[in-house]
């Protein structure tokens, strides 16, 4: 595996483990901060543990070195898709990476 491709696969570790404490913040009453809306509990705890799960999926891929091409090609729709997050700093970062991860899946045909 590429050193940029690991790179960017930790860059999407950092960024999933803090947006899962993002989500999770309005569990214990501190949402405001980042504008989160008002939600239930479990729909807040469900969106954080899948962020954190896909957190830790990129970490295990860059530790591992044995990337999959249809998980990196699953997440890469799945970043790139995300047309909410696109108006936020980490939706850019998540175009950025998703664009990375084609560019990688693409050299490695």
């Amino acid at each position: 595996m590429s050193k940029w491709f690991q790179y960017s696969l930790l860059a999407s570790t950092i960024m999933n483990l803090a947006g899962a404490v993002i989500f999770a913040l309005p569990i214990f009453g501190i949402g405001e901060v980042f504008g989160l809306p008002n939600a239930h509990p479990l729909y807040l705890g469900i969106i954080s543990s899948w962020i954190l799960i896909f957190g830790v999926s990129y970490l295990w891929l860059a530790v591992t070195a044995k990337p999959d091409r249809f998980y990196i090609a699953v997440v890469a729709e799945e970043q790139i898709s995300d047309r909410h997050s696109l108006h936020s700093i980490l939706g850019n970062g998540d175009f950025f990476l998703a664009i990375a991860f084609i560019s990688w899946l693409l050299q490695i045909r």
